[in-house]
């Protein structure tokens, strides 16, 4: 299925490489992904009117709810390596997302 794209979200993980701290990287990654979501839900909900289905829309929405529940991890606290998954797995999200 192809995503929605968002014309005017936030579309790259800012200072992606320049945070050595892999908490901050995570976050970093984490927060853009939740970014891109949101800005893409937002799309959705305003084409609506033109036939955008809501099953795009409900795997967005849960993209964003675990992307959420993903930064409130980090926030918690999480080990280094825990955080180092989460910044490698949202970096590769965020590709995926904008390059895809």
């Amino acid at each position: 299925m192809h995503d929605p794209r968002p014309e005017d979200g936030p579309g790259e993980i800012p200072g992606e490489l320049a945070a050595a701290d892999p908490w901050e990287r995570a976050e970093r990654a984490v927060r853009a992904v939740v970014g891109w979501y949101t800005w893409g839900i937002h799309d959705l909900c305003r084409s609506a009117v033109e036939g955008a289905g809501p099953a795009a829309l409900d795997v967005m929405m849960a993209a964003r709810r675990q992307a959420a529940a993903d930064l409130q991890r980090l926030k918690d606290g999480v080990d280094a390596g825990e955080a180092a998954h989460l910044a490698a797995y949202y970096v590769a999200v965020m590709r995926e997302l904008t390059e895809g």
